[in-house]
């Protein structure tokens, strides 16, 4: 298993980003993607939201309107999902949640439809002007979303690091192998902290 502790490469400065992953309405309320341990972790990620010197990204996972809307082997898995699609739905409940939305501007927030968020062109661009020292990640669900990202994340060579306690999933023993499983696989590339040895990293608190 991965260990928290000191940064392993190192303090962080002002380059560095916060990616807060798809905390969204749809996932924070009862319903089919209820994730319920994702509102243990809103304190969290309000702390590194009002960190100093660490700029925040958001995501959000953007359901279609109907099954048919969808390509390839999404629209089965829409087929089996289709209370979540917009249609059913409700447009609104792709909203951030709204504890977040202060912090979310047009220019900092970014719609995917995919599990991976570098497959969204305007993030990806997004992180290729910034140049950013460090990705941050927190949010949900770390055996889905997050993990795709973050892979790509260090295929491009950037500095990885996830949030231990700013990150959860509806599947909390997935969650668990991967910090007891997959991440350790890759442990010259993902670090793991929790929100205090970031903000102990350089990226202090201001409330």
């Amino acid at each position: 298993m991965l260990e928290t502790g000191p940064l392993s490469q190192g303090l962080l400065d002002d380059q560095a980003l916060h990616i807060c992953i798809d905390m969204q309405r749809i996932f924070l309320e009862p319903g089919p993607w209820f994730a319920e341990a994702g509102l243990d972790i809103l304190p969290k990620i309000d702390q590194l939201l009002h960190a100093r010197h660490i700029s925040p990204i958001f995501t959000k996972f953007i359901t279609p309107s109907t099954p048919n809307e969808a390509i390839g082997s999404w629209q089965t898995y829409y087929e089996f999902w289709h209370q979540v699609t917009k249609e059913e739905a409700g447009e609104e409940w792709l909203a951030l949640h709204p504890t977040l939305q202060k912090f979310a501007k047009p220019e900092n927030t970014f719609d995917k439809t995919t599990y991976d968020a570098f497959a969204s062109i305007p993030f990806r661009s997004y992180i290729e002007t910034s140049k950013p020292s460090a990705l941050i990640f927190s949010g949900i669900e770390t055996d889905v979303c997050i993990l795709a990202t973050a892979l790509t994340a260090i295929d491009f060579g950037f500095r990885t690091i996830i949030v231990k306690d700013a990150v959860t999933s509806s599947e909390i023993n997935s969650h668990k192998a991967c910090f007891e499983s997959i991440f350790p696989r890759y442990s010259q590339q993902i670090e793991i902290a929790t929100v205090d040895e970031i903000l102990s990293a350089g990226a202090y608190y201001e409330p």
